[in-house]
């Protein structure tokens, strides 16, 4: 008598992980007395520094170009009066989301309403997409307003996230960068390449 081989039971396949969702959330403006934790990481465009509190992202530069210290004293700056922790553990999930590009980023978005109406305005330009500042401006309803919307670009404290790169002037030409320039080709390429 010849024994067949028993199949072993499949076990189901995961659902996949949904696509990268981004949430904004207005967290009282007053930071003083905050607690951020702050974590470095090694990502395909170079370092990152990230700081944020409570699972919820407060900010992310991206050192490349002009360096980690450069990086952190910038974001420091944001938040006057917090107290940086250095526990790269507690910011470790963001950052695997935004490198996989799937699962949900919580981000505090605190500016003014322009500003704020200008970074949630870039959540909705398609990735690999470069929008100019002056239609950035109009798709707010402020058509004639493209330098205070490159200033509002330039103050996003959520880099790659809020994605500030996909924003060039209304020539063509490729503008500034507030993390430099070759991080924010190697975005630009890195978003053509994923298709």
């Amino acid at each position: 008598m010849r024994l067949m081989p028993t199949a072993l039971p499949r076990s189901p396949t995961p659902p996949e992980e949904p696509a990268l969702t981004v949430t904004c959330v207005g967290l009282p403006s007053d930071a003083a007395g905050a607690t951020l934790c702050v974590g470095r990481f090694e990502s395909p465009v170079g370092p990152l520094i990230v700081m944020g509190s409570g699972g919820t992202l407060w900010g992310l530069g991206l050192a490349a170009e002009i360096g980690e210290d450069a990086v952190r004293a910038d974001l420091a700056r944001r938040w006057p009066g917090t107290r940086l922790v250095e526990a790269p553990e507690a910011m470790a999930p963001i950052v695997g989301a935004l490198l996989r590009g799937r699962g949900e980023i919580r981000v505090r978005l605190v500016g003014t309403a322009f500003q704020t109406r200008i970074w949630r305005a870039l959540l909705e330009v398609p990735s690999g997409a470069v929008i100019g500042y002056g239609a950035l401006a109009a798709r707010i309803g402020n058509p004639g307003a493209a330098r205070a919307a490159g200033r509002a670009v330039g103050q996003n404290p959520v880099a790659w996230i809020v994605p500030c790169h996909r924003v060039a002037r209304e020539s063509g030409a490729e503008g500034g960068y507030h993390w430099g320039l070759t991080v924010k080709r190697a975005l630009q390429a890195r978003e053509r390449a994923e298709g």
